[in-house]
């Protein structure tokens, strides 16, 4: 009996050893623990090898579950609609909607160059004394609620620039106009110096100051083409004219052009407000040449006031003769000479 608790002792005491070595040599907890089991599934075998579906699910974290996809999927449209919806028609390829738009937007040329409202206009001019050198008299004849009265002009022009001088009525001979670039001045014997005017004052009657001055329509007013019109059997181009400074005589005039002549045959005078106040017919008696070529020259323009309509003016042209005129005539140093 002795001897078997010394067995018994020993044996206790080399199992203790043997685990104390097999502790500092063992593998981790975990590593160990896999180790048993594995050892005890293969020795007893284990119930979970009858559910690998469990073992799997006890492995493998569980999805999260989320409904986002789903109503993702739910809102988003099948793949063909999708495509129609999110992809826009193609547009219409850019070379082909150029040409409408130019040719929307490409205001339709006149029949001709000769039909230039700018060409017609400086013709024009020309027949109401826009020249190099030209003279002519101008009388000036001015009823107005039953009087009459009568002042004659001597006028020089070249170009746009006039210079003027009174011979008639005895009382008012010696007074002097000079107009250079749309400037106008005014000198009378006695005066130190001259004054300066502007086109738009009265002059006598209908007549302003600006009225027996060359006309340069072409270069000082806007001119829009309205529809052609017939003045007293006569084919007309009709222009609406917009004066682009203040130095004009006129802010606005509707003037009508004959086609065959190429002259102004009458105007229309308007406010900046839009309201006409007088109106004139432009006659052509005269005749001067020009680069070789008979044209006609104004002789006459009657200006008739809008409210009173028995008061008319007339402005005479007469005498014009073409030739060259010196520098001094228009030097305003030499204007009181």
């Amino acid at each position: 009996m002795k001897g078997l608790s010394r067995i018994s002792a020993f044996g206790l005491a080399l199992l203790i050893s043997t685990l104390a070595v097999a502790e500092n040599t063992a593998p981790s907890a975990k590593t160990a623990g896999e180790d048993g089991r594995g050892f005890f599934s293969r020795l007893f075998g284990s119930d979970d090898d009858d559910k690998p579906a469990e073992r799997a699910a006890t492995s493998l974290p569980a999805p999260v579950e989320s409904k986002a996809p789903a109503a993702s999927q739910a809102a988003s449209p099948p793949a063909s609609q999708s495509s129609q919806t999110s992809v826009p028609a193609r547009p219409e390829p850019e070379a082909k909607a150029i040409p409408q738009v130019a040719k929307a937007s490409t205001p339709t040329p006149l029949a001709s160059s000769a039909e230039d409202p700018y060409q017609i206009l400086k013709r024009a001019d020309e027949s109401r004394g826009n020249l190099q050198g030209i003279a002519w008299n101008v009388a000036i004849e001015a009823n107005e609620r039953g009087r009459t009265d009568s002042m004659l002009y001597d006028i020089k022009a070249r170009g746009f620039n006039i210079s003027g001088l009174n011979i008639a009525p005895p009382k008012s001979k010696g007074q002097k106009l000079l107009m250079l670039d749309n400037n106008m001045w005014f000198h009378k014997p006695g005066l130190s110096k001259p004054i300066p005017i502007s086109l738009r004052q009265k002059l006598m009657g209908q007549a302003s100051y600006g009225d027996v001055a060359s006309t340069n329509y072409a270069e000082d007013y806007d001119a829009t083409r309205l529809p052609d019109e017939t003045v007293d059997g006569v084919e007309c181009y009709v222009f609406d004219l917009k004066a682009r400074n203040s130095k004009t005589t006129y802010d606005r005039i509707v003037y009508w052009v004959d086609k065959k002549r190429m002259v102004g045959v009458k105007a229309d005078y308007y406010t900046l407000s839009g309201k006409r106040f007088k109106s004139a017919n432009m006659q052509y008696g005269s005749t001067v040449t020009i680069n070789g070529e008979a044209r006609p020259f104004i002789s006459e323009i009657a200006i008739y006031e809008e409210l009173m309509s028995g008061d008319v003016t007339t402005l005479s042209m007469t005498k014009p003769k073409l030739a060259p005129l010196p520098d001094f005539i228009f030097n305003i140093n030499l204007f009181m000479k």
